[in-house]
């Protein structure tokens, strides 16, 4: 046991996104008919889908920093949220399905990974929390409240994409309430980049909200044209 934990901890991401890959899988494996994928698919799409999503974030970060190579090693959660759309997109194109469809089905496995990758942050000790005044060094519990919010947004997202309410919207809303939440939780946390208050995370968490929302709101506009 002594030997095992100590494995654990070192090999926290990994085994976090296996188990992200696993739960995709299982969710996948419930909505495939849906998005006409076989059976033998479901695997090697969850799999994809992790690895896409990885390599995105430490992307980011890359780009971020102005390609600084003690960078690489870093992950920036809005590389996927800026890029996996570009990924669904292809995807779509490529296989002749619905680009909504496979928005609303795919972005549970999206929300589900990024949440994973946030309990690897505290397991690893990064991206905490500024220390509140006058609590001897005790800092705001920016990531946990994170995971609380990424468990509140797949509770409601879930259930309108398994009940088949959604036209392509899920996305846009994941989109434009993280982008919402990252800015307001933006002032309490620690960021090595900053210009006074603000971090370089907030024009991302902006420019995240501004492009979910606009999406949302013509896609709800479309919607009422069709309905009518």
């Amino acid at each position: 046991m002594n030997e095992i934990l100590p494995w654990g901890k070192e090999h926290a991401l990994f085994l976090l996104l296996f188990f992200a890959t696993a739960v995709c899988c299982v969710w996948l494996s419930m909505v495939r008919k849906r998005l006409k994928m076989p059976l033998y698919a479901v695997f090697p799409v969850a799999v994809l889908h992790t690895l896409i999503g990885v390599l995105s974030v430490k992307i980011f970060a890359f780009l971020e920093t102005g390609f600084n190579p003690n960078s690489l090693g870093n992950m920036s959660l809005f590389g996927g949220v800026f890029f996996m759309p570009l990924v669904y997109w292809a995807g779509a194109k490529l296989t002749k399905r619905n680009l909504g469809l496979v928005c609303d089905l795919l972005t549970p496995c999206m929300i589900f990974t990024v949440m994973c990758a946030r309990v690897n942050c505290i397991l690893s000790g990064c991206c905490f929390g500024l220390p509140i005044p006058g609590m001897n060094g005790l800092r705001w519990p920016t990531r946990e409240a994170e995971l609380v919010f990424y468990l509140v947004l797949l509770v409601l997202l879930v259930r309108k994409v398994w009940c088949g309410q959604t036209h392509g919207e899920i996305y846009p809303l994941y989109m434009a309430s993280y982008g919402a939440f990252r800015f307001v939780v933006e002032f309490f946390r620690h960021q090595e980049y900053s210009l006074g208050i603000f971090h370089l995370s907030h024009l991302w968490a902006a420019v995240s909200f501004a492009i979910g929302l606009s999406i949302y709101v013509e896609l709800q506009a479309k919607g009422k044209k069709v309905r009518r």
